[in-house]
């Protein structure tokens, strides 16, 4: 993964729901079409994935998915949070649209 810069966040992004698409947006961007075999001899599906859709209640939703790979010994440090044991999709930047407001 490229380090992330929090200067880097687009400054319009105020809310939690917000920063949750852009970085699933991010990191399609820099997994470039790399795909997760997620069901044994099923096929293989993006490793992170944004898309728009409507749902069963008839709202607009994003919907997000991400099989983002993690080490079992940080999840299992006590004193480490959760999300500290995400490992890397790729070693590239997003795509520059995903920088700016």
């Amino acid at each position: 993964m490229a380090a992330l810069d929090l200067s880097s966040i687009p400054s319009n992004i105020n809310t939690y729901e917000r920063l949750l698409v852009w970085a699933a947006q991010c990191v399609q961007s820099i997994g470039n079409g790399q795909q997760t075999n997620v069901i044994t001899n099923g096929a293989a599906q993006p490793t992170c994935q944004v898309q728009l859709g409507v749902v069963a209640d008839n709202t607009n939703r994003f919907i997000v998915t991400a099989y983002v790979p993690y080490e079992l010994a940080g999840i299992n440090d006590p004193d480490e949070k959760t999300w500290m044991a995400a490992q890397d999709v790729a070693q590239t930047t997003p795509n520059s649209n995903l920088l700016t407001n």
